[in-house]
């Protein structure tokens, strides 16, 4: 059976190899044994495999913190999901393996309706979008200012909160998305320039904006810190640019920002994943929310899958090794 397992921290082009690995044994009671269709190559798998993702897991191993399979047998006394079912895996399950064992309660069933493509990115971006939206308890008509806005967790942002009634301030860095975000349900597209905080004042008036929404840091996160207003709470959840998170003091200061590094596998967080999950399904297979599409690779195709990555950005990998 192929795996991609990480031989040890650092960088994912020596670290990561294909292998060759028993396939996993029958599933116990309560387990399910699930067969991996297609399971996204990201950003935050190679920080895991570079070491600095707060997941460090007992090597060698497969890793991939999401994905989608199906059922192929479950142990006894198992309800939760049948044979043939399309499945999320559960965050600890790691997903690049053509089969997994997987405990059943934690598996959620996605209508086959959703492809296998979109249902293989429901369980990080929109899910973490789910809860960036939620971090403060804000009434029906406030503003949420991001950056990033035409990434995954970006584009899951503005569709989160239009279901929560909330207004979304957006930034982008090409002029071209403007118009393509308007149409998913943002409310301002701006991009980023000298004058954009201005610009987003001039277009919201004396409105308080008191939830940022930061996956870029570095120096993009200066523009975040002037839109926002007094009593704000700014998450960090990205670092697009490589640049550490340097907020201005000054600033923070004057306008009493609160700031917090956010990880969606924080234990308070833990219990509101599974709902999460199925909302993030119901999105999609409703068509409200459309994941950006990723080119697909074969899973023993993965030094070229990885190469692609670093040019252009996310790739999906397929374990299912019976697909033409």
């Amino acid at each position: 059976m192929l795996a991609i397992h990480l031989t040890q921290f650092g960088e994912p082009e020596k670290s990561l190899k294909v292998v060759d690995v028993p396939e996993p044994p029958a599933p116990t009671a309560g387990q399910a044994l699930v067969q991996v269709e297609y399971a996204p190559l990201d950003h935050h798998d190679l920080l895991l495999a570079q070491g600095v993702y707060p997941v460090r897991p007992e090597l060698p191993t497969a890793i991939g913190n999401e994905g989608v399979g199906t059922v192929v047998s479950v142990g006894p006394g198992v309800i939760e999901v049948r044979p043939g079912e399309r499945v999320l895996l559960p965050f600890g399950v790691f997903s690049w393996s053509e089969r997994v064992v997987a405990e059943a309660a934690d598996l959620t069933v996605v209508d086959k309706s959703i492809s296998l493509e979109q249902a293989a990115m429901l369980t990080i971006n929109p899910v973490s979008a789910g809860l960036l939206v939620g971090l403060r308890d804000l009434p029906a008509g406030s503003w949420v200012v991001q950056n990033a806005a035409n990434s995954g967790v970006g584009r899951s942002v503005i569709v989160f909160a239009k279901e929560r009634g909330l207004r979304t301030i957006n930034i982008v860095r090409r002029a071209e998305l403007v118009s393509e975000l308007h149409d998913l349900g943002a409310d301002i597209v701006v991009v980023d320039s000298a004058d954009a905080g201005a610009r987003v004042r001039e277009a919201i008036g004396s409105d308080p904006v008191l939830l940022g929404l930061d996956g870029v840091s570095g120096a993009a996160t200066a523009l975040l810190l002037d839109v926002l207003t007094d009593g704000a709470l700014l998450a960090i959840y990205g670092y697009l640019s490589g640049r550490p998170f340097t907020p201005d003091p000054d600033v923070l200061g004057t306008k009493n920002i609160t700031t917090t590094e956010f990880w969606m596998y924080q234990d308070e967080f833990l219990p509101r994943l599974p709902a999460l999950n199925a909302e993030s399904a119901r999105l999609v297979s409703e068509g409200r929310l459309v994941l950006p599409s990723a080119p697909v690779y074969k899973a023993e195709d993965f030094p070229e899958a990885l190469a692609y990555f670093r040019e252009n950005g996310k790739v999906l990998l397929d374990f299912n090794p019976h697909r033409a």
